[in-house]
Protein backbone atom coordinates (compact mmCIF):
# COMPACT_ATOMS: atom_id res chain seq x y z
CA UNK A 1 0.00 0.00 0.00
CA UNK A 2 2.74 2.20 0.85
CA UNK A 3 4.49 1.90 -2.49
CA UNK A 4 1.51 2.43 -4.62
CA UNK A 5 0.92 5.61 -2.27
CA UNK A 6 4.63 6.54 -3.64
CA UNK A 7 4.10 5.47 -7.20
CA UNK A 8 0.73 7.96 -6.98
CA UNK A 9 2.92 10.66 -5.21
CA UNK A 10 5.46 10.35 -8.35
CA UNK A 11 3.33 9.54 -11.30
CA UNK A 12 0.66 12.33 -10.46
CA UNK A 13 0.59 15.49 -11.82
CA UNK A 14 -0.59 17.38 -8.47
CA UNK A 15 1.69 16.62 -6.13
CA UNK A 16 4.76 17.29 -8.57
CA UNK A 17 2.96 20.46 -9.52
CA UNK A 18 2.34 21.48 -5.88
CA UNK A 19 5.94 20.88 -4.73
CA UNK A 20 6.83 22.45 -8.44
CA UNK A 21 5.21 25.47 -7.21
CA UNK A 22 6.35 25.76 -3.69
CA UNK A 23 9.88 25.71 -4.50
CA UNK A 24 9.76 27.83 -7.46
CA UNK A 25 7.81 30.41 -5.64
CA UNK A 26 10.25 30.48 -2.92
CA UNK A 27 13.10 31.79 -4.73
CA UNK A 28 11.38 34.14 -6.34
CA UNK A 29 11.98 37.28 -3.75
CA UNK A 30 15.68 36.03 -4.65
CA UNK A 31 15.35 36.76 -8.48
CA UNK A 32 13.71 39.96 -7.71
CA UNK A 33 16.55 40.83 -5.58
CA UNK A 34 19.10 40.49 -8.33
CA UNK A 35 17.45 43.01 -10.19
CA UNK A 36 16.08 45.64 -7.28
CA UNK A 37 18.18 46.24 -4.52
CA UNK A 38 16.13 47.05 -1.31
CA UNK A 39 17.62 50.16 0.83
CA UNK A 40 16.36 48.28 3.70
CA UNK A 41 17.92 45.28 4.49
CA UNK A 42 15.24 43.61 6.47
CA UNK A 43 13.29 43.31 3.71
CA UNK A 44 15.30 40.64 2.16
CA UNK A 45 14.64 38.13 5.03
CA UNK A 46 10.75 39.49 5.18
CA UNK A 47 9.99 38.88 1.62
CA UNK A 48 11.06 35.51 1.78
CA UNK A 49 8.79 34.96 5.03
CA UNK A 50 6.12 36.69 3.89
CA UNK A 51 5.35 34.51 0.56
CA UNK A 52 6.39 30.69 2.53
CA UNK A 53 4.02 32.01 4.87
CA UNK A 54 1.29 32.58 2.03
CA UNK A 55 2.37 30.01 -0.35
CA UNK A 56 3.21 26.89 2.24
CA UNK A 57 -0.42 26.84 4.01
CA UNK A 58 -2.12 27.40 0.38
CA UNK A 59 -0.26 24.49 -1.66
CA UNK A 60 -0.61 22.51 1.59
CA UNK A 61 -4.65 22.44 1.29
CA UNK A 62 -4.52 21.95 -1.90
CA UNK A 63 -2.18 18.53 -1.36
CA UNK A 64 -4.07 17.67 1.64
CA UNK A 65 -7.67 17.36 -0.36
CA UNK A 66 -6.04 15.98 -3.34
CA UNK A 67 -4.57 12.56 -1.02
CA UNK A 68 -8.05 10.90 -0.51
CA UNK A 69 -10.38 13.31 -2.78
CA UNK A 70 -8.76 12.80 -6.14
CA UNK A 71 -9.70 9.05 -5.41
CA UNK A 72 -13.25 9.82 -4.96
CA UNK A 73 -12.97 12.18 -8.05
CA UNK A 74 -11.15 9.78 -10.47
CA UNK A 75 -13.48 6.77 -8.94
CA UNK A 76 -10.82 4.54 -7.47
CA UNK A 77 -11.81 4.16 -4.43
CA UNK A 78 -12.84 0.54 -5.09
CA UNK A 79 -9.39 -0.39 -6.45
CA UNK A 80 -7.41 1.21 -4.02
CA UNK A 81 -9.54 -0.91 -1.29
CA UNK A 82 -9.18 -4.13 -3.26
CA UNK A 83 -5.22 -3.96 -3.18
CA UNK A 84 -5.72 -3.08 0.94
CA UNK A 85 -9.27 -3.81 2.05
CA UNK A 86 -9.15 -2.74 5.93
CA UNK A 87 -10.55 0.67 5.16
CA UNK A 88 -8.68 2.70 8.21
CA UNK A 89 -5.27 0.62 7.50
CA UNK A 90 -5.22 2.19 3.79
CA UNK A 91 -6.07 5.23 4.91
CA UNK A 92 -3.82 5.24 7.51
CA UNK A 93 -0.94 4.56 5.08
CA UNK A 94 -2.15 7.23 2.69
CA UNK A 95 -2.09 9.64 5.45
CA UNK A 96 1.82 8.65 6.29
CA UNK A 97 2.72 8.61 3.12
CA UNK A 98 1.44 12.07 2.12
CA UNK A 99 2.24 13.62 5.08
CA UNK A 100 5.87 12.60 5.17
CA UNK A 101 6.00 13.92 1.62
CA UNK A 102 4.57 16.98 2.21
CA UNK A 103 7.07 17.71 5.23
CA UNK A 104 10.13 16.90 3.01
CA UNK A 105 8.78 19.37 0.16
CA UNK A 106 7.95 21.88 3.02
CA UNK A 107 11.54 21.64 4.56
CA UNK A 108 13.56 21.66 1.25
CA UNK A 109 11.98 24.35 0.05
CA UNK A 110 12.07 26.41 2.33
CA UNK A 111 15.91 25.45 2.56
CA UNK A 112 16.14 26.70 -0.81
CA UNK A 113 14.23 30.03 -0.52
CA UNK A 114 16.16 31.04 2.10
CA UNK A 115 19.53 29.50 0.70
CA UNK A 116 18.67 31.71 -2.96
CA UNK A 117 17.71 34.79 -0.92
CA UNK A 118 21.03 34.96 1.77
CA UNK A 119 23.07 34.51 -1.47
CA UNK A 120 21.13 37.29 -3.84
CA UNK A 121 21.85 39.28 -0.44
CA UNK A 122 25.31 38.42 0.40
CA UNK A 123 26.15 39.85 -3.10
CA UNK A 124 25.06 43.18 -1.78
CA UNK A 125 26.63 42.93 1.14
CA UNK A 126 24.16 41.91 3.35
CA UNK A 127 23.88 39.23 5.64
CA UNK A 128 20.01 37.99 6.67
CA UNK A 129 20.20 35.57 10.07
CA UNK A 130 18.45 32.37 9.93
CA UNK A 131 15.43 32.27 10.68
CA UNK A 132 14.72 28.69 11.57
CA UNK A 133 12.03 29.42 14.14
CA UNK A 134 9.40 31.61 12.18
CA UNK A 135 9.99 29.07 9.03
CA UNK A 136 9.44 25.69 11.46
CA UNK A 137 6.06 27.85 12.51
CA UNK A 138 5.32 28.49 8.86
CA UNK A 139 5.64 24.69 7.96
CA UNK A 140 3.53 23.26 11.45
CA UNK A 141 0.57 25.87 10.61
CA UNK A 142 0.81 24.44 6.60
CA UNK A 143 0.82 21.02 7.90
CA UNK A 144 -1.91 22.14 10.15
CA UNK A 145 -4.18 23.15 7.44
CA UNK A 146 -3.57 19.74 5.07
CA UNK A 147 -4.84 17.83 7.88
CA UNK A 148 -7.93 19.80 7.88
CA UNK A 149 -8.29 19.31 4.27
CA UNK A 150 -7.23 15.50 4.58
CA UNK A 151 -10.21 15.32 6.17
CA UNK A 152 -12.71 17.29 4.89
CA UNK A 153 -11.75 14.98 1.38
CA UNK A 154 -13.32 12.13 3.56
CA UNK A 155 -16.56 13.69 4.68
CA UNK A 156 -17.20 15.41 1.92
CA UNK A 157 -15.75 12.84 -0.93
CA UNK A 158 -14.52 15.53 -2.81
CA UNK A 159 -10.84 17.35 -3.19
CA UNK A 160 -12.61 20.96 -4.26
CA UNK A 161 -14.91 20.96 -1.21
CA UNK A 162 -12.24 19.96 1.09
CA UNK A 163 -9.91 22.86 -0.52
CA UNK A 164 -12.76 25.43 -0.52
CA UNK A 165 -14.05 24.44 3.13
CA UNK A 166 -10.84 24.53 3.94
CA UNK A 167 -9.75 28.10 3.51
CA UNK A 168 -13.17 29.15 4.11
CA UNK A 169 -12.72 27.54 7.64
CA UNK A 170 -9.08 29.44 7.93
CA UNK A 171 -10.02 32.21 6.21
CA UNK A 172 -13.25 33.38 6.99
CA UNK A 173 -15.23 31.35 10.14
CA UNK A 174 -11.49 31.21 12.16
CA UNK A 175 -11.34 35.21 12.22
CA UNK A 176 -15.24 35.23 12.96
CA UNK A 177 -14.95 32.92 15.87
CA UNK A 178 -11.98 34.92 17.33
CA UNK A 179 -14.32 37.76 17.61
CA UNK A 180 -16.37 36.09 20.36
CA UNK A 181 -14.97 36.85 23.85
CA UNK A 182 -13.57 33.99 26.15
CA UNK A 183 -14.19 31.45 22.98
CA UNK A 184 -12.14 33.20 20.29
CA UNK A 185 -8.52 32.42 21.83
CA UNK A 186 -9.94 28.61 21.25
CA UNK A 187 -9.93 29.03 17.59
CA UNK A 188 -7.69 26.62 15.55
CA UNK A 189 -5.76 29.34 14.04
CA UNK A 190 -4.81 30.69 17.55
CA UNK A 191 -4.13 27.47 19.16
CA UNK A 192 -2.07 26.80 16.13
CA UNK A 193 -0.20 29.15 16.60
CA UNK A 194 0.52 28.69 20.51
CA UNK A 195 1.54 25.80 19.62
CA UNK A 196 3.84 26.04 17.17
CA UNK A 197 5.05 29.23 18.26
CA UNK A 198 6.17 27.49 21.63
CA UNK A 199 7.61 24.75 19.46
CA UNK A 200 9.81 26.97 17.75
CA UNK A 201 11.02 29.67 20.37
CA UNK A 202 8.66 32.26 19.27
CA UNK A 203 6.57 35.04 20.72
CA UNK A 204 2.76 33.89 20.35
CA UNK A 205 0.16 36.31 19.73
CA UNK A 206 -2.11 34.65 21.47
CA UNK A 207 -0.98 34.29 25.23
CA UNK A 208 -2.33 30.88 26.19
CA UNK A 209 -0.20 27.73 27.39
CA UNK A 210 1.49 25.44 25.75
CA UNK A 211 -0.85 22.67 27.60
CA UNK A 212 -4.18 24.98 26.96
CA UNK A 213 -3.17 25.56 23.13
CA UNK A 214 -2.31 21.19 22.79
CA UNK A 215 -5.17 20.37 24.41
CA UNK A 216 -7.32 22.79 21.97
CA UNK A 217 -5.44 22.24 18.66
CA UNK A 218 -5.99 18.52 19.15
CA UNK A 219 -9.69 19.03 19.95
CA UNK A 220 -9.70 20.88 16.31
CA UNK A 221 -8.01 18.16 14.84
CA UNK A 222 -9.77 15.20 16.39
CA UNK A 223 -13.21 16.98 15.04
CA UNK A 224 -11.33 17.08 11.27
CA UNK A 225 -10.12 13.13 11.15
CA UNK A 226 -12.09 11.01 13.66
CA UNK A 227 -15.43 11.67 11.87
CA UNK A 228 -13.81 11.62 8.35
CA UNK A 229 -11.77 8.27 9.31
CA UNK A 230 -15.05 6.93 10.66
CA UNK A 231 -17.02 7.53 7.66
CA UNK A 232 -14.22 6.47 5.42
CA UNK A 233 -15.03 2.69 7.21
CA UNK A 234 -18.18 2.47 7.29
CA UNK A 235 -20.27 4.31 4.77
CA UNK A 236 -20.48 2.90 0.75
CA UNK A 237 -17.53 3.79 -1.35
Amino acid sequence: MHNAELYKLRSQRTPLLTAATLAIGSIIPAIVFLFYTPSNTDVYGGAFTATYLVLAPLLSIVFGGWLLGTEYRQDTVKRMLATEPRRLRALAAKATVGFAALAATLTVSAGLGWTATRFVASMNDVTIPWNGGELFQVGMIAVGAAVVAFGLSALTKSDSFAMVGTVGLMLVLDPVLSLIPRVGKYTLMNTLDVVTSKLAGVEATNQLSLTTGSIGLAAWLAAALLPAAYLFARRDV
